[in-house]
């Protein structure tokens, strides 16, 4: 038997119909007040709503998170207590917050007739490029275009799209990857004007993330940054957080 989940055809959005709507929105309403909430009790109480809306998984993430701030009060002031500590160096914990929640575009159970996916709209490919999909493929067919991909098991992209920390942590190892990238081969680009606006490591993270490797491209080429008018959009928001 394959290990790998089957194939998911292209509209995506059929493989989450039988994700129920409403239930949805309330997970996504729940899991955003705790994830702004700097107060252990109320995630806590958070996480209690989720266990009994049949999201447990998801609410130990919660609780895993107010037992940290608890810890993290313990140790230093509460003005200075945050739910999304920074994983990269350039940026500080508010600034990487701040850039988290500028980069939420979609809603959880989103998903694009351009193949992307989740709360943060990633692209297929880019799940490719992380080893958690494979075979994402644009087919033309009798309806259209469609996408196809094969998710590597466990990950499925119905657990995928009930699961926003799940989505917000493959963001992570998706900047963190994009980051290194490109300190690695364009660094020099930082600090330069592009546009008339300063390049800095937040608005190229943003490019990469719409664009993946046709960064390059949107760096060299003028005519591409005017073409891809929603990704240079997202540099002009992103530039200035960090």
């Amino acid at each position: 038997m394959n290990p790998l989940a089957p194939t998911i055809r292209n509209p995506l959005a059929e493989v989450a119909k039988p994700l129920h709507e409403a239930a949805n929105k309330a997970l996504v309403d729940q899991v955003r007040r705790a994830l702004d909430s700097e107060d252990p009790e109320e995630i806590d109480r958070g996480a209690d709503e989720l266990t009994l809306m049949g999201y447990s998984k998801t609410a130990g993430h919660l609780r895993e998170r107010a037992q940290l701030l608890r810890a993290g009060h313990a140790a230093r002031p509460r003005r200075h207590a945050t739910v999304y500590p920074s994983p990269i160096p350039e940026a500080s914990d508010e600034q990487w917050a701040r850039f988290v929640r500028l980069m939420q575009t979609g809603d959880v159970a989103a998903v694009s007739p351009s193949g992307q996916v989740g709360l943060f709209q990633t692209r297929l490919k880019r799940l490719e490029d992380l080893g958690l999909a494979r075979d994402v493929k644009r087919m033309m067919g009798d309806g259209g275009p469609r996408w196809t991909a094969t998710f590597r098991s466990p990950l499925t992209l119905q657990r995928l799209l009930a699961d926003p920390l799940l989505q917000y942590r493959i963001f992570i190892a998706s900047m963190k990857r994009y980051r290194n990238a490109i300190l690695g081969e364009h660094r020099g680009v930082i600090g330069t004007e592009i546009d008339g606006k300063r390049a800095t490591l937040s608005g190229l993270l943003a490019v990469a993330h719409h664009a993946g490797p046709a960064l390059t491209s949107w760096l060299a080429s003028a005519e591409d940054r005017k073409r891809f008018a929603r990704t240079t959009n997202a540099y002009y928001s992103m530039s200035e957080v960090f």
